[in-house]
């Protein structure tokens, strides 16, 4: 091998190294690929949890507007509403053992 080849044969191999580093490393590479990949994924599983979420609250929005039982449900149990002719207990021996 002449001293021409020997370099021609360098030049060959330092250019596809370069061209290697150029595929993995560079802006458009194949780890900006990668995480580009990574960032889909999470995003679509926040889509899912967000669809799910939406989901429930359509179902909540449907029973607040047709389901009289669940209107009555939430009346009584989270805003402390009772029917006519109907008691309420209370527990407030609880609250006389907070207060100092």
């Amino acid at each position: 091998m002449t001293l021409f080849e020997k370099a021609a044969f360098y030049l060959g191999i330092l250019l596809t190294l370069m061209l290697l580093l150029l595929i993995f490393f560079s802006k458009n590479g194949i780890m900006d690929y990668r995480n580009l990949k990574q960032q889909e994924a999470d995003i679509a599983v926040q889509a899912r949890q967000t669809a799910r979420e939406n989901r429930k609250i359509e179902k909540e929005i449907n029973s607040l507007k047709h389901d009289i039982h669940y209107i009555k449900h939430l009346a009584k149990h989270e805003h402390g509403m009772a029917e006519p002719g109907e008691l309420i207990f209370k527990n407030l021996s609880k609250k006389k053992e907070k207060m100092p």
